[in-house]
């Protein structure tokens, strides 16, 4: 039985790389840039053998980086393999022990799996002076490896009942963004405090080497220095880790193939919502709905909680370089960004877009209503972002230009998006899915749709540009006043046949667009 899980493993692999030619050349790609860095990673690790004051707390350090993104990243993001998830099995009858061993050995064939564990190899010629260390460190660097994958099994399986519940999903999606956002200016804040990044690091280290993430990394070390009683606790602590571990992987995938998974149920409402305060016609219905997407949605959450986060990256990044210029640009930043976000409606909707293709709502209706939503929900923060940073550092003389530019940014970016959207759908995130989640074959359509997207923003936005950029050389704010009726007018205009045009297009292209968004199902 465990064999004919392996079998059907690399079958799964294999067949993987067969979906979509484009994914296939992602695939390539990745790998390439992966392997360049476990080249890079190698490389190191060779040239710093001599390095005998740090090797023993850069091995464990990245040892333990190596474990904790592996316990943090998939599950919370996209999970091990889920086509040989325990549940899946659930209805074969297989006997639980036997399963849970092929499907806990099926998770070490993966590419990302592979990858680590050239990558452990690599970083163990650290100890390439001393030939017993050496061959310590590589039986050390694979039982890193071992703990990292059977560390991500154990909490993903944990983690889906938790994963079946909306409210776990959104909030886990917007920890997550938010830490990852945030790790920039959390680094920089705790490296200008320090006096050395040493005096946090090498402390650090002496305290995983006790835990699972760096014990296997320490044992090494201590081999080389002669700390013999250190070398036999950590040995100890990582072999009791890595049983325990096994065990307890054991149990949850053994419960799991005998446990059907948690049915999910929809989230109830009361009262009409956003439906209660648009207008009663085609346009207000459909900003209602897009109203309710936009804070019921997890996968609009990433343009929500961009808003509040920009302002934050961009005064940790002036605090670091000593210059604040970055904020007189909050505003036409969120214009763009948040103008942009609407450009995926069509292909968020999926199999909802029925509802406009049925009820008959007009393309120029459902263009209106969509940009309405997003006009509701930006035009006050963006206000704020264009006017609060010139009137904090007292350049009065500044507002006109950068509320002119951040209105034409957004209208324009609002215009484009209404006919991009309608012209054109890729594949996103399903409804319920994690929203950081890649469909298979997706990146070359999308970067190139939105790399055109953007241009087609930018070549649009230069006669507002021109004074603009004019008044911020001269300090002139009459040149403000000329790019703030500039913004507003040619906004305006492309907004105006944004909505005719792409309207147009979505009436002439809804069976195409009905028939591009089931493919993504």
């Amino acid at each position: 039985m465990v064999a004919n899980i392996l079998r059907l493993k690399l079958r799964l692999l294999a067949n993987g790389f067969k979906r979509s030619p484009w994914q296939l050349v992602g695939v390539i790609f990745g790998g390439l840039y992966a392997l360049g860095m476990v080249v890079m990673l190698s490389l190191a690790a060779w040239f710093s053998a001599d390095a005998l004051e740090v090797r023993g707390w850069v091995s464990i350090l990245i040892g333990s980086v190596i474990v904790l993104g592996w316990a943090v990243i998939p599950p919370m993001i996209t999970g091990v393999d889920l086509t040989l998830e325990p549940q899946r099995f659930v209805h074969f009858g297989i006997e639980a022990n036997a399963l849970a061993r092929g499907l806990i050995l099926a998770g070490f064939i993966s590419v990302p799996a592979f990858l680590t564990m050239l990558a452990v190899l690599g970083f163990s010629t650290i100890w390439r002076l001393e030939p017993l260390a050496l061959i310590v460190g590589v039986l050390c660097a694979l039982g890193t490896w071992v703990m990292a994958i059977l560390l991500c099994q154990y909490l993903t399986i944990m983690a889906t009942a938790l994963r079946s519940k909306r409210r776990f999903r959104e909030l886990s999606f917007g920890l997550l963004f938010l830490l990852l956002i945030g790790l920039g200016p959390i680094i920089t804040t705790i490296a200008t405090n320090a006096e050395s990044i040493f005096d946090l690091l090498i402390p650090a280290t002496k305290v995983l080497a006790f835990t699972p993430l760096g014990a296997f990394a320490a044992v090494p070390n201590d081999l080389a220095t002669g700390q013999f009683a250190a070398l036999g606790l950590h040995l100890a602590l990582a072999l009791v880790y890595l049983a325990g571990l096994y065990l307890l992987l054991t149990r949850a995938t053994s419960k799991a193939t005998v446990t059907p998974p948690a049915a999910q149920r929809a989230s109830s409402a009361k009262g009409l919502g956003f439906f209660k305060i648009t207008p009663a016609t085609p346009s207000g219905a459909v900003a209602a709905r897009a109203l309710t997407y936009w804070f019921k949605d997890p996968r609009y959450a990433l343009s929500v909680i961009m808003v509040p986060m920009l302002p934050i990256i961009f005064y940790f990044a002036g605090g670091t370089t000593g210059s604040y210029t970055m904020m007189l640009l909050l505003g036409p930043m969120i214009g763009i960004l948040m103008g942009f976000s609407i450009s995926a409606d069509v292909s968020y909707d999926n199999t909802a877009f029925a509802l406009h293709v049925l009820t008959g709502v007009s393309g120029k209706a459902d263009r209106l209503g969509r940009v309405m939503a997003c006009f509701a929900l930006v035009i006050v923060p963006l206000i704020l972002a264009a006017v609060l940073p010139a009137t904090l550092t007292g350049q009065p003389w500044r507002i006109p230009g950068d509320l002119g530019l951040s209105l034409g940014a957004f209208l324009i970016a609002l215009g484009v998006s209404s006919i991009a959207s309608a012209r054109y759908t890729y594949a996103v995130p399903l409804p319920g899915d994690n929203p950081m989640k890649t469909p298979p074959g997706s990146g070359a359509r999308v970067a190139l749709t939105q790399l055109a997207t953007f241009g087609i923003m930018g070549v649009l936005l230069i006669p507002t540009l021109v004074p603009y950029v004019f008044g911020w050389v001269t300090q002139s704010m009459m040149a403000g006043y000329i790019a703030l009726a500039v913004g507003l007018i040619t906004g305006s205009i492309m907004l105006f046949f944004g909505i005719r045009i792409g309207g147009k297009t979505m009436d002439a292209r809804q069976p195409e667009l009905m028939q591009a968004v089931l493919v993504n199902r």
